[in-house]
């Protein structure tokens, strides 16, 4: 048997404890729990039996806040991990609830990757949604997938177009400028020299 030596509030959680047994550090515990089981410093308890009680509490809280979480913020498996530990779960909830969010289809990372793509690929360009990407713990599989067949060219002209209004294409101080927008955004050398080269023709046109 083991003593319950310290109940701390755990830091930027209203509802989680951290639990010590005999002076170390345990767990953390749902504080709706540990008033259930009556938990209790100086309370003495069989490690295995408080083990029991936090699996089977914690592993549907686990499961249900993260269904809450992508319903939200649509999310990845490394996303929806590092807020299960930041909500307190041990490693096996935490594995257990990744794998049937999984299972269920909650959680895809190649889904998310072409939606991703597709949402944001009208202002960003190839390089910066892959860095994107990857920053989100999705596999360069995935990634290579959602990017396929991928063309950014008029994406960047449209912004190209919207940043040069007024400008002096001839200016090199300028289309140095422009090429450092579009290169932020992720588009490659390629990409800027053709809207460049679009700009300057449609400017010719017009006149």
């Amino acid at each position: 048997m083991s003593e319950i030596t310290r109940l701390d509030p755990k830091p930027k959680t209203t509802d989680r404890l951290n639990l010590y047994l005999d002076g170390k550090f345990y767990c953390s515990i749902d504080a709706l729990v540990a008033a259930k089981n009556t938990l209790y410093v100086g309370k003495e308890i069989d490690g295995a039996a408080l083990d029991k009680i936090i699996w089977e509490t914690d592993r549907q809280r686990a499961f249900d806040k993260a269904l809450d979480y992508v319903s939200r913020y649509p999310s990845t498996v490394r996303g929806v991990t590092r807020k299960l530990y930041d909500w307190g779960f041990g490693r096996a909830v935490v594995e257990l609830t990744v794998q049937k969010m999984k299972k269920y289809g909650y959680l895809d990372d190649a889904e998310f990757a072409r939606a991703y793509v597709s949402v944001n690929g009208k202002a960003k360009g190839e390089k910066r949604l892959e860095t994107e990407l990857k920053a989100k713990g999705v596999c360069a599989d995935d990634i290579s997938a959602a990017l396929n067949g991928f063309d950014g060219f008029e994406a960047a002209l449209e912004l190209a177009r919207r940043h040069s209004r007024g400008k002096d294409l001839d200016d090199r101080n300028y289309l140095a400028k422009l090429g450092n927008y579009l290169l932020y955004r992720g588009y490659g050398w390629e990409d800027v020299s053709r809207c460049v080269a679009q700009l300057k023709t449609e400017r010719e046109n017009d006149d």
